[in-house]
């Protein structure tokens, strides 16, 4: 059979379908658009469109949504497998749907539903870098269509081969066009939901909201460290500076803090203003790795917010203890947290940093499993029956409370 054939006689739309729909659930299990690219290639070759190179531009206009990513051009190639190279953040300068000197720009402009081009043809009929390039790689053929979503949306896809495709391969193409629509349709939304749920509500809760932990009262019991932050000197500041420089700064410091915590094994559960309610779960590492974590967390915070502003500082306060986490709230507004008596604790640590004077405070199970953290007294904590020992990082100038 020649490379060009269908592998069916009769390859059907359903056919089609069925390998999509396997493509789209092990895309979602790996929380990857690969799968669908490898989808694409099993439907081309039943088709018979052998294509040596496989172009996904996934932008905002086609339904593509991330919290940092605005673009993303995926590419699978023979020789080299996947290349997800090239990529667009929300705050680069490239903000179009596709870049102005791009081919598929021209689609676009050009309401085509298909362009096939010749890339062996003298003169060529267009310089699009990227035909430029392929062209000097010995590609021969080369196809863009254009793939209906819902909601008037479209979603451009090229196939490119070292060959030459079918004569009829716009037909073939034509004949399952809706259905390469739908999959990458399905595989947006799939993955909107997983990058959503990762960045309200950070990537191991939101994977357990997501698995179906969305019944308010659900909750379970585990232990965990939890550590507040709050951004010290962030009223004064905003009472003298822009809204949109206060809003620059202060997401400088929680992706500064996020960073360090997620380094650790720590999620951000919460913003709460200026604080940050995070989360290092004990089921992941045993007690003493959490307590190290939290302590160490703070301390490069610390240190890196002083490079970042010298302005502003953080006041923390961290505890290990049982909390309750799940869903509370009304029948139609829910949240998923935290609480229990470790997360009251660690709120009133963090309290207590100013009138001690403290960049950080830790509760006494902390510092037995931290060594060199400095006793800062006994101290009678709002909403607690007995005193509660309270320790902080090492610093000369410190001045311990008296017990």
């Amino acid at each position: 059979m020649s490379a060009y054939e269908p592998t069916s006689p009769n390859p059907q739309p359903e056919d089609a379908a069925r390998i999509l729909l396997h493509a789209i659930g092990k895309g979602s299990e790996e929380n990857s658009f690969l799968p669908i690219l490898a989808g694409f290639r099993s439907v081309f070759a039943q088709l018979g469109i052998h294509a040596d190179r496989i172009q996904l531009p996934m932008t905002r206009q086609g339904g593509f949504r991330h919290p940092t990513l605005s673009i993303v051009v995926l590419t699978w190639c023979h020789d080299r497998e996947y290349d997800e190279s090239f990529s667009v953040g929300h705050g680069d300068r490239v903000t179009e749907d596709a870049p102005p000197r791009s081919i598929y720009s021209y689609i676009l402009q050009k309401d085509l539903q298909h362009l096939r081009i010749d890339l062996t043809q003298a003169p060529a009929p267009f310089d699009f870098p990227l035909l430029v390039e392929l062209r000097n790689r010995g590609y021969r053929d080369y196809v863009v269509t254009q793939l209906p979503l819902p909601s008037g949306r479209v979603q451009m896809l090229s196939l490119a081969t070292l060959q030459s495709f079918p004569a009829n391969v716009i037909e073939r193409l034509n004949a399952i066009r809706a259905t390469l629509g739908l999959s990458v349709y399905a595989a947006y939304r799939t993955s909107q939901a997983i990058r959503l749920a990762a960045a309200y509500i950070g990537p191991h809760s939101g994977r357990r909201v997501l698995a179906g932990e969305i019944r308010r009262g659900s909750t379970r019991r585990l232990t965990a460290g939890i550590m507040f932050c709050d951004i010290q000197g962030f009223t004064a500041m905003s009472m003298h500076t822009p809204p949109e420089t206060v809003v620059h700064t202060v997401n400088q410091i929680f992706e500064m803090i996020e960073v360090e915590a997620s380094r650790r094994q720590g999620e951000i559960l919460k913003f709460i203003g200026d604080a940050v309610l995070i989360i290092f779960p004990a089921e992941r590492c045993t007690p003493s790795e959490v307590a190290q974590a939290i302590v160490e967390t703070t301390r490069h915070c610390l240190d890196r917010l002083a490079e970042l502003d010298g302005a502003l500082g953080l006041r923390t306060g961290a505890t290990i203890g049982e909390v309750v986490q799940g869903n509370v709230g009304t029948p139609e507004r829910l949240d998923f947290t935290v609480m229990g008596s470790a997360v009251n604790l660690a709120s009133r640590l963090e309290s207590l940093c100013r009138p001690l004077e403290a960049d950080a405070l830790f509760c006494k199970k902390i510092a037995a499993l931290v060594p060199n953290l400095q006793p800062f007294g006994t101290h009678q904590l709002k909403g607690f029956t007995d005193p509660v020992e309270v320790f902080g990082l090492p610093k000369p100038s410190a001045v311990a409370a008296t017990p």
